[in-house]
């Protein structure tokens, strides 16, 4: 059981990232790079700097300034993503909770929880049943817009210069 959950885990990462790149086909080689190791690594691939290196950019503000300019979100916030994506493809496939997720991955699952709201704007329960497809509708729309992160509440009224709202 365990080989079949493992197995069918790698040719659904594989098509998480074939999806990705037909649904934002205007990256650049580099970014579709970045996009494939967050996938296949469930988050974290480094620190900017370190990826930086890897993709042979002079430092992390020029890795930023390729993201900015394929429309994807920052470093951190794309390895977010990546794992929100990662969670709910797990849960789909294996029939766990996100709780028992984070503790297989050895992370606290109010992190998990957080995470999934702060990225997405929605809460665990939304994603969940709403399912694999529809976060990634939501992540393409994130990256079509140039937002890294969900804003639920609409934009933030603009300030004059005494910091009043208008």
């Amino acid at each position: 059981m365990r080989f079949l959950a493992t197995r069918r885990r790698v040719m659904t990462v594989s098509t998480l990232a074939s999806i990705l790149h037909r649904s934002v086909p205007h990256l650049s080689w580099r970014a579709g790079v970045i996009i494939d190791a967050v996938l296949l690594s469930g988050g974290g691939i480094g620190t900017a700097q370190q990826v930086a290196r890897h993709l042979g950019l002079s430092n992390r503000f020029a890795l930023a300034r390729l993201l900015k300019r394929d429309g994807l979100p920052p470093l951190q916030d794309l390895a977010a993503w990546a794992s929100v994506l990662t969670w709910v493809d797990t849960t789909d496939c294996v029939g766990c909770s996100l709780c028992q997720v984070a503790f297989r991955t050895r992370k606290d699952p109010s992190f998990c929880y957080r995470t999934v709201k702060r990225i997405t704007g929605y809460r665990w329960r939304e994603i969940r049943s709403r399912g694999l497809s529809w976060v990634l509708q939501l992540f393409a729309a994130r990256c079509s817009t140039g937002t890294s992160r969900a804003q639920p509440h609409g934009p933030r009224p603009k300030r004059t210069p005494g910091g009043i709202p208008t």
